[in-house]
């Protein structure tokens, strides 16, 4: 019994997983050089602003992104009106304006998220249900380009914890979550970024969507790069090679209570 979307689950009483509460499992792809240096335990992060002059001068727009940390508007009409009368005087029309508030030097550790959204098929025999997950197309033809090794993190919880401990042990604060990915005047983007400015440093516009990002935002100012001792961490990944890894598929297999009507 084979099932496309999540229908085995939900007739099985189970409700689709999310990037919050759903199965993941993070990767950083790299060269293996940096990646072996990652597990050993320095943890290097550039800021924000090298991915963007990354886009600008070297049109890569796999790891650059002339767009990142800031809020982009297109379609903008700017009125302009009298202090003193409130008189219209006259309107300008803008193609399009980016915001920056202030974030473009604050390092960034960004990774892969691995995740619902790699979900490919499930069959259930009996009561074992088996959940099978793979890279996009986009994925298998993109990635490459980030390097040709991949990090691949078997305990997130432990990760995340250690990447947690060494940042404040070094006296940094930072926020972590998964990266949205939207078009332009997206309305949920401006509520958060109103909300909390950090925000603006996890939406990307949606070309990115491929790249399922997990970040980690360091609240503090750094002209190029900031490096952090986290410990070893070969206890808790593993590194291979990308071409591999790519070329792979995981299942996940687990026992189901049918729902009593």
């Amino acid at each position: 019994m084979v099932g496309s979307g999540l229908d085995v689950m939900e007739a099985f009483g189970m409700k689709e997983k999310t990037v919050k509460d759903g199965w993941s499992m993070l990767m950083k792809f790299g060269s293996e050089e940096n990646l072996k240096k990652l597990q050993a335990g320095q943890l290097y992060m550039k800021n924000l602003k090298y991915y963007v002059d990354l886009e600008k001068t070297t049109d890569d727009e796999d790891v650059g992104d002339k767009y990142d940390g800031q809020m982009v508007l297109q379609d903008i009409k700017i009125n302009m009106y009298s202090v003193d009368t409130n008189k219209f005087i006259a309107q300008f029309d803008a193609p399009e304006a980016s915001m920056n508030l202030g974030y473009l030097e604050c390092p960034v550790f960004c990774m892969f998220m691995f995740d619902y959204r790699n979900h490919v098929e499930e069959h259930l025999e009996g009561n074992i249900l088996t959940v099978r997950y793979q890279f996009t197309e986009e994925q298998l033809e993109r990635m490459p380009n980030f390097g040709d090794a991949v990090l691949v993190v078997k305990n997130g919880n432990e990760f995340v914890k250690r990447v947690k401990d060494g940042l404040l042990k070094a006296g940094y604060g930072f926020t972590r979550d998964y990266v949205q990915y939207h078009g332009f005047n997206n309305l949920e983007h401006l509520k958060q970024v109103q909300k909390d400015n950090s925000r603006i440093a996890f939406w990307k516009r949606e070309k990115y969507s491929y790249q399922q990002e997990y970040r980690f935002l360091v609240h503090d100012f750094v002209d190029d790069h900031l490096s952090v001792d986290i410990g070893d961490i070969s206890d808790i990944t593993d590194i291979v090679k990308t071409e591999e890894l790519l070329n792979t598929y995981l299942e996940i297999q687990f026992k189901v209570k049918q729902t009593e009507e």
